[in-house]
């Protein structure tokens, strides 16, 4: 048993690592974005100049913080969710429709992370850069990143909701 023991807690930690690393990115991310947008305001205002690199660097953050939102809610299964009726059912059935829609998640977020990563590939063949010469694949790879790391957390749901379907008798 504490072969076990010691792997859960090493399990973990390493979500715990994960975790704050995302948080800090997050973090990082929309700080760069206030600071960026802040300095062209500035800079316009005041100079009537600004950052030739800044307006089409805040459109990439704005896609790297809506993605690590997004990765951010699939963290706790914190996306949008209609579940209306399911407060009639009771565990098991909650469990099973849980278990469906987070099928149904991975299924759709793997596709689209499989296709990103074509998307990113391309790119990085085409070898285009996008400001201050970096290179469009490097800037892209949140797409990938992202909705794979959320299709691997549906993974990691699914298989729990499907673990509870068939865990002990149903109470609500």
């Amino acid at each position: 048993m504490r072969k076990h023991d010691a792997s859960a807690g090493v399990g973990r930690s390493l979500l715990n690592l994960i975790t704050l690393i995302e948080d800090a990115l997050l973090v990082a991310i929309l700080g760069a974005m206030v600071c960026i947008a802040a300095a062209q305001i500035l800079l316009r205002n005041l100079f009537d100049m600004g950052l030739a690199w800044g307006d089409p660097s805040l459109r990439v953050l704005v896609l790297w913080v809506g993605l690590m939102g997004a990765i951010t809610a699939s963290r706790d299964n914190k996306h949008i969710n209609i579940d209306v009726l399911l407060r009639f059912f009771g565990r098991r059935a909650r469990a099973f429709f849980g278990a469906v829609v987070g099928a149904f998640t991975l299924l759709v977020c793997g596709i689209v992370a499989f296709y990103a990563a074509r998307f990113v590939f391309l790119d990085f063949k085409i070898g285009i850069t996008a400001f201050a010469g970096i290179p469009v694949w490097i800037l892209d790879l949140i797409l990938p990143a992202g909705f794979g790391l959320i299709a691997l957390r549906y993974l990691l749901f699914t298989a729990t909701k499907i673990k509870e379907c068939y865990a002990g008798e149903d109470r609500s």
